[in-house]
């Protein structure tokens, strides 16, 4: 037997079985796109925390903020904020690190003819439970960053329509 004849089942697959994986990974790869965008999201409201927790840690602020001992509070509630989107976006990257893996052992799986379905399940269950993680803490991070404003209706121009008593 010579080296010609030797044919790993790596080298039989066919472009047409080849196609359907990559027809399987498409999805996942959707998925990766949408954590992406999510990402983004989250990134763009952590820098403007950190943006407004320098500003009001400043020395030359200007007279218009408010009493002190609010700032401070202010300032408390935006060191919240930031710890729950640093959170989310650490879920959320986890979660598209693992669809990453999905992806390359879905085709590994192909590739190598060896039954990975437990693990891809396994790792697919997981990344959807990571991503769902972070989807809570952005949605609580959206609760704090909203807490001032409930029980106040405010309208551009006319002030509070109700203030709490």
């Amino acid at each position: 037997e010579t080296m010609l004849d030797y044919n790993p089942c790596m080298f039989d697959l066919h472009v047409t079985e080849i196609a359907r994986v990559v027809q399987l990974v498409i999805t996942p790869a959707f998925l990766l796109a949408g954590i992406g965008t999510f990402l983004n999201v989250m990134t763009q409201r952590l820098a403007r925390v950190i943006d407004r927790a320098i500003e009001l840690s400043r020395d030359d602020t200007p007279l218009a903020l408010p009493p002190e001992r609010d700032v401070l509070d202010l300032v408390d509630k935006l060191a919240i904020r930031a710890k729950l989107i640093n959170r989310a976006i650490a879920l959320c990257t986890s979660a598209a690190i693992m669809v990453c893996l999905l992806i390359a052992l879905m085709f590994l799986d192909a590739l190598l003819d060896i039954d990975m379905s437990w693990a891809v399940g396994g790792i697919f269950v997981l990344a959807m439970l990571t991503m769902l993680s972070g989807l809570i803490l952005f949605l609580r991070e959206v609760f704090v960053a909203t807490e001032s404003l409930r029980g106040r209706h405010v309208r551009a121009g006319r002030g509070p329509l109700r203030i709490q008593a």
